[in-house]
Parts: C-alpha cells; structure tokens; sequence
C-alpha cells in the first residue's frame, strides 16, 4: 500500500545556511507546506545531523525526507528519502519510510508500481536555474503517469505563480519549489499563494 503525500512540497538548499534558512523556512512552515525535502547539496565540511536535527525542528511536524541518503535518513529519524534516479532505489525499504523518485520520462509504470515508491516527481517541467540537470518534461508523459502510476505524482522545475495553473491541469497532487519560496521576497505570502491554488484544483 502506497503512502499518500500531496500539497506543496519544498526542496530546501542546504549550501544557503541554516541562518539564511531559519527565519524563511520557518515562514514557509506557517505559509501551510505539506512536505520538505532536504537536497543532496552540501558544503564539504557541512555538519549533515546538526543541519537537520534543526530542520526538523523548524518543520514542527511537517515531514522531513533526505535526498539520496537512506543511511542519513535512518540515523535522523527523517519521514522519509527521496531518490534522484529509479536505479538508486533499493528493491526493499524500511516500512516506515516514504520513498519518492525523480523522473524526467515515462518509464515502465508496472515495474514501478510493484517498487517501494510511493510518489514520483517529475523534473523539469520549465527551465529553471535551481533544476539544470533535469530535462525539460513531455506534460503528456504526466498525464500518462497520473493514469498508470498508482501513487503520487508531483511536478517540480521553474514552476512559478504565473505557469503554475498549466501544471494543475495535469492532476498532478502536488508540486515541488526551491527558490520560487525560499527567494521570495515574503515567504509565508508566497506559500500561501501557491496553496490557495492547490485547493482551488
């Protein structure tokens, strides 16, 4: 049975600093964020458990996933992990986890129905500065997804207030923000904005 996991989903920088993040994340938080997601993208020397013993603090209760660290997911007692690539996810997971995965195409919706994910994001949907090693997405391969796939689907990649609605329409369950809110000018606004949104569809 697939974890269910839907709303705004936001993928925090760790190189930005927890003093940058700390007032923004915490924003976001009040904004109504339904997921965060820690990002394989860390300084050389960056104190990887202090860093997200305090994002979870911040979150106060918002589940917490670590991209590409299953190890790191463990020892932090984070929700969940979160996978750049389908290969990289193990055949078995720990039951408690939510498992989610990148895709940029369509792939074999049977094999992975029968993998431990439990939502798909699919990368990039726009250009987007923050998401340049992902191809730009195929929208009908999303609709194809939300058709065969039989958990989650999430769109991420130069998604702004302006585009967003075009995503929407797809039926995807949630979308996925780096900079569109930890560089807005009003975090908390800007939260609220795209979750009006999401409760409009």
């Amino acid at each position: 049975m697939k974890k269910e996991i839907s709303g705004l989903y936001l993928v925090v920088d760790p190189k930005m600093g927890m003093e940058y993040l700390e007032s923004r994340v915490s924003a976001i938080v009040k904004g109504g964020i339904s997921v965060i997601q820690v990002w394989d993208h860390w300084d050389k020397n960056q104190d990887k458990m202090t860093f997200i013993t305090k994002l979870r603090s911040l979150a106060g209760g918002v589940p917490v996933i670590i991209n590409n660290d299953l190890g790191l997911a463990l020892t932090t007692n984070a929700d969940g992990v979160h996978f750049d690539r389908l290969d990289q996810v193990p055949d078995a997971m720990p039951e408690q986890l939510m498992v989610g995965v990148t895709l940029s195409d369509r792939v074999d919706w049977g094999s992975l129905n029968k993998r431990p994910v439990d939502y798909i994001s699919f990368c990039s949907m726009f250009p987007s500065s923050s998401t340049d090693t992902c191809a730009l997405v195929d929208f009908q391969v999303v609709r194809e997804a939300k058709d065969k796939f039989y958990g989650s689907v999430f769109a991420s990649g130069g998604i702004s207030l302006d585009n967003a609605d075009q995503i929407l329409d797809l039926g995807v369950s949630g979308i996925a923000l780096i900079s569109g809110l930890l560089k807005a000018k009003d975090p908390e606004k800007a939260t609220k904005a795209f979750v009006d949104k999401l409760n409009k569809k």
